[in-house]
């Protein structure tokens, strides 16, 4: 068979998911891909209620539900002067660089938190995941010194659909 010249050899596939609503169209699409992402071998990253609250965690620790996305931005908002002017169409702030370390360890408390406590992951996110793949992948200079993951093996999240189990999830 002819090798495709177009074709660029690459380590890992990911799909991030912003779920934005609890009960949003998104949310069927994503646990409908899931066996096709599976057999793909790609990984995925979800944000529950969306992917702010991964910049809330630059911010803070919180394991408070969210409703949607709204809801997040307007706690990020209120509670953290830097973000006062924040819409989904901005740059990331400079400064979020800097508290990625910080982001990370917390949406790992997070994710232990909801396997002791079970329920329906609301919030949380696996984008430290993915984070913590392309700092693997960065030259060590360059490198985030992030804290040693302390996340316990994912449960199986093909069986589970989106929003339980943990990543990074082969689907």
């Amino acid at each position: 068979m002819k090798k495709n010249p177009w074709s660029v050899e690459y380590d890992e596939v990911w799909v991030v998911y912003d779920l934005e609503r609890t009960h949003d169209e998104r949310r069927r699409l994503a646990k409908q891909a899931a066996p096709q992402q599976k057999n793909q071998e790609i990984l995925a990253a979800e944000s529950d209620p969306c992917f702010e609250y991964w910049f809330l965690l630059h911010e803070e620790y919180t394991t408070k539900p969210f409703p949607d996305a709204e809801s997040v931005i307007k706690h990020l908002k209120r509670k953290h002067p830097a973000w006062s002017n924040y819409a989904k169409s901005m740059p990331i702030l400079p400064s979020l660089m800097a508290k990625v370390p910080s982001a990370v360890a917390r949406a790992e408390q997070c994710r232990r938190h909801h396997q002791r406590a079970g329920g329906d992951r609301n919030p949380s996110t696996d984008v430290d995941i993915l984070v913590r793949s392309l700092n693997a992948a960065t030259r060590s200079h360059l490198q985030f010194k992030l804290p040693s993951a302390k996340t316990s093996k994912p449960a199986d999240s093909a069986s589970a659909g989106p929003g339980f189990g943990r990543g990074p999830r082969r689907r």
